[in-house]
């Protein structure tokens, strides 16, 4: 079975080796390689040709894709999925080291289940060398896992670590949005869940995930980030209004908005602003009036405290019904 392997390449220089060495000695052999680069400013493109001049017989099976002008992580991981024609692709980020047995374990977990996705394990790569403790996947079912991946920082949403089936795009008429470059993940994720028929999952490693090379959490959050984030959030909400007739998802898709309703308020966005990015106003009375706590700046550690304090009693009566 042929499986793409999805690499956006922007300023990693320093990290493309590793990342493409990790890519090129990988145990299963039926791979497709196809990597963008996004006009990166470094020499990454350099430093992954010369790399790749050691393994003459992954050359046939590498395409480099060159945009013709910085468009953005979304656009990067969209080019990169509509140039891909194998039944499974993996995401990899160019700064992230794969463990070179991963795609063979995540194949064989996938030919035994018969599974659309398939997560792995990964740890955290910290800039001394050091590897974190390992993070293991979600195990309950896909039902549990989009409701939890919904009501935001539960679970993992990211795309990398994973084997998806790539019919879940293409038929499910799934995409990544140029312009939402961050939380371009939980764009996707999401979506590719509702679509998908059954998950799987292995606790062995896949991915080294270099922390902290763009910064933490709050040093990046800005206007900009922070708008992308609800753009994210919009794209899902009407993927949900659309698709979700039965409205299994509208609570915890609402409950988790909150999060970046806060952040928004935190910054200094205004209502207008917000609503600009992602008008999705809550249905729920509960929810609703949290919200109306978000126009007030008095109210913006109430606002917080009740998105935690509900997440806390959804997750856990998620929890208790695996």
């Amino acid at each position: 079975m042929r499986i793409s392997i999805l690499v956006p390449v922007y300023g990693v220089e320093q990290f493309m080796e590793a990342c493409a060495v990790s890519l090129f000695e990988q145990t299963y052999d039926d791979l497709e390689y196809i990597f963008v680069d996004d006009c990166t400013p470094d020499r990454s493109i350099e430093v992954l040709r010369s790399v790749l001049e050691r393994y003459p017989k992954r050359q046939q099976q590498v395409q480099i894709i060159q945009h013709d002008r910085n468009r953005g992580l979304g656009a990067a991981r969209a080019t990169l999925l509509h140039a891909s024609q194998s039944d499974f692709i993996i995401y990899a980020d160019s700064d992230d080291v794969m463990a070179t047995d991963a795609v063979e374990k995540l194949y064989r977990r996938q030919q035994e289940t018969d599974a659309d996705i398939v997560s792995g394990a990964y740890r955290r790569l910290y800039a001394d060398g050091r590897l974190g403790e390992a993070i293991l996947p979600f195990k309950g079912d896909r039902d549990a896992m989009l409701r939890l991946m919904l009501v935001q920082n539960t679970i993992e949403h990211h795309v990398w670590g994973r084997l998806i089936r790539r019919c879940l795009h293409t038929e499910g008429n799934i995409d990544f949005v140029e312009g939402i470059n961050m939380a371009e993940d939980y764009c996707v994720m999401p979506r590719l869940l509702f679509q998908a028929s059954s998950h799987a999952f292995i606790d062995d490693v896949v991915t080294h995930y270099r922390e902290n090379t763009t910064g933490t959490f709050f040093n990046w959050l800005n206007h900009r980030n922070i708008q992308s984030y609800l753009a994210a959030n919009r794209v899902v909400g009407q993927f949900l209004k659309d698709r979700d007739t039965a409205r299994r998802y509208v609570y915890p898709f609402e409950l988790g908005l909150l999060n970046p309703l806060y952040h928004a308020m935190r910054i200094g966005l205004t209502p207008k602003e917000v609503n600009d990015s992602c008008h999705f106003p809550p249905t729920t009375w509960l929810l609703r009036c949290c919200v109306l706590l978000f126009y007030h700046r008095s109210t913006r550690k109430l606002l917080r405290w009740s998105y935690l304090l509900l997440k806390h009693y959804y997750v856990k009566r998620v929890q208790n019904s695996i």
